[in-house]
Formats: C-alpha cells, structure tokens, sequence
C-alpha cells in the first residue's frame, strides 16, 4: 500500500522538520522515491531539502487552484531538491501559502492535496508531509486527510506534552467527521531526547505512557545529537554525515519508517 506520512505536532520547537527530513534521508536510504511536501509557510522542511527560492508552481498554488476532478495534479508542483538529496522530489512551501488558512473562495480546499497525489505516490514512493504547528485550519487538515499515517514527535517537555495532546484532539476531530477515518496513527514519538537522567524527561515521559498507552512509543526515541543541527545547517541528508552520533540518528528514523509499513 501506499504510504503518505505526516508530521505533527501543535507545538513549535519539538522537532518536526527535524524529523521529516530524517524520514526523507531513511527513505533514501531504502532506495525509495520520496515525495516530499511542506505545509508551513515558513518553509524549514524546503530549506532543508536545498531548495532557497519557490519554484513557479508550489503547495500554495496546488491547494488554491481548483484540480476540476483532476488526480495526479500534484506532479505538476514538483520540484527536484538539492543535489545532496537526488531522487527527493519536493512540493515547496512560500509565505504566501499561509494565505490558504484564510481561503473562503477554494471549494473543498481540504480535499485537494489527497486529490493531487492520487496516482502520484505508487510502488517505490513515500510521501513525507511536514506540518505547521496549528490547532487544526485548513493546511493541516488538508495534509491529514492526504496522509495514510502521522507521526507525533514530543519533546519530554511542556511543550511536547501539550503539542502531542493536542494534536491528539485534532487527528480525533478529522477522523470522526469522516474526513479521513483510516488515518492511522504511528505513534507519539520521543524527540530530541537529552542522554543521562533527567528529572523532567523522565516525569514526561511516564506521564505520555500512562495517559496514552501504547500510542507513546519509547522505542521509536529520536536523540538529541549535535550533529543533527549541523546537516540542516548544510542542507544534507543525516544519513550522509560520518560517525556514531549520525548513524544512531538515521538508524531511529529507519525504525520510525518500519513501524509505520514503509520497506524498501
């Protein structure tokens, strides 16, 4: 089956470029095409994927026309990323996508992005959707009524507790008004996680156990590595930097790309 996964969270800070991108470098890593798309105005995710100016046609323009019943529309947004990220192909964010929020003229705006790539992702793909750190609106309702799966980082912090929670609400909210009633969530995964013991990582973290069960997924922790800042710095895969620390990041990324169907 197709997979389409977004990454969520109503909290900024917590990691979630971060992690789209180091699904993208896993996916890469499986010799899997990626289509990537970038549903925050403030384009970190296109960035990261070396792309420094919108292309003519970008995620603003695909939610804002009307696809007339078209499936597959999405390819016309797609732009190569940088050379570092060969075969990636990226739906770009701009500034002017935040305009969509506020959209009352687009019928159905929310329906589109599924729309566009239907016929698009196929056997050897992945869609990897980053998301903005909203209460709902119509950019993140478009990417979760698009996406098979969603991903959750949390910070073991305040702020991973309350993004997680309350993306939690909006996930609920999308699937019972019929609008994607399979999504299926991954899990809410540990983000930046500090090495060593921690006294407020360690209550947050059994706090996310006890309140969501099995939906907390330990096992899926991402650490927090010095060497994660300086490729989104460089605009490079993880996958690509040399030693332990960037091994045992990519390593976490493959492990969250298993646990949500994704094989090579």
């Amino acid at each position: 089956m197709s997979r389409v996964l977004a990454v969520y969270s109503e909290k900024g800070g917590v990691g979630k470029s971060a992690l789209s991108a180091g699904l993208v470098a896993a996916a890469r890593q499986r010799h899997l095409r990626v289509i990537a798309g970038d549903l925050d105005p403030r384009g970190t995710f296109t960035s990261e994927l070396g792309i420094s100016e919108a292309p003519a046609f970008s995620m603003n323009d695909l939610l804002a026309l009307d696809p007339q019943g078209e499936t597959g529309l999405a390819a016309d947004a797609f732009a190569d990323a940088g050379e570092a990220w060969s075969g990636v192909q990226v739906i770009a964010a701009e500034r002017a996508l935040a305009n969509r929020e506020t959209d009352n003229v687009a019928v159905g705006l929310e329906f589109r992005l599924r729309l566009g790539l239907k016929g698009v992702v196929g056997p050897g793909k992945i869609g990897i959707l980053d998301l903005p750190p909203r209460a709902g609106g119509k950019l993140v309702t478009s990417a979760l009524v698009a996406a098979t799966d969603v991903i959750i980082p949390a910070t073991l912090d305040e702020d991973g507790r309350i993004g997680a929670k309350e993306a939690l609400a909006t996930i609920k909210l999308v699937k019972d008004l019929g609008m994607n009633p399979d999504l299926r969530i991954v899990g809410i995964v540990p983000s930046i996680v500090p090495g060593g013991r921690n006294t407020l990582k360690d209550a947050i973290g059994k706090y996310l156990a006890d309140t969501y069960g099995p939906l907390y997924r330990d096992d899926l922790s991402i650490p927090r590595h010095s060497v994660r800042q300086q490729t989104r710095f460089a605009c490079v895969p993880i996958s690509d930097a040399p030693g332990r620390e960037a091994a045992a990041l990519t390593d976490a990324y493959g492990r969250i790309l298993t646990a949500a169907g994704v094989e090579a």
